[in-house]
């Protein structure tokens, strides 16, 4: 039953572990202030998705309009990537026509182009009226 009662030693030497310990743990949490203070948390880039919206009464022939313009806008865009292409030569061209499969292939004329209105909407468009006379000073 000495557990009970240790020796003044013993229980000097268990003090001197729980203050080490707590010296120590509290040296960690101030590091970690110090290091998030310094340096911060650093938050992922956030996704930004966009929508398009139209008009409730959008027609069917409208729809098939607008996809036959996003289409034509594409097609248009990457003819005149393959027209660029076509003046290479050498290495270059090698070079901008494998540039040219990973793009297509990874889609990406369809994120620089997601949707061309085949008639532009006007009433979309806000303008601020100019004064009729400049401000008086």
């Amino acid at each position: 039953m000495s557990f009970l009662d240790p020796p003044d030693a013993k229980a000097r030497r268990t003090r001197y572990w729980i203050a080490a310990g707590s010296v120590l743990a509290t040296t960690i949490i101030m590091t970690m202030f110090l290091v998030e203070s310094r340096w911060g948390y650093m938050k992922p880039d956030p996704k930004i998705i966009y929508a398009q919206s139209w008009k409730a009464d959008r027609t069917r022939e409208q729809a098939i309009a607008d996809a036959k313009a996003t289409r034509d806008a594409r097609e248009a865009k990457l003819a005149e990537a393959r027209a660029f292409i076509a003046t290479l030569q050498g290495k270059a061209k090698e070079d901008a026509q494998k540039q040219y499969d990973d793009y297509v292939n990874g889609g990406g004329f369809k994120r620089d182009i997601p949707y061309v209105a085949a008639q532009p909407s006007v009433e979309a468009i806000v303008r601020v009226p100019a004064p009729a006379e400049p401000p008086i000073e």
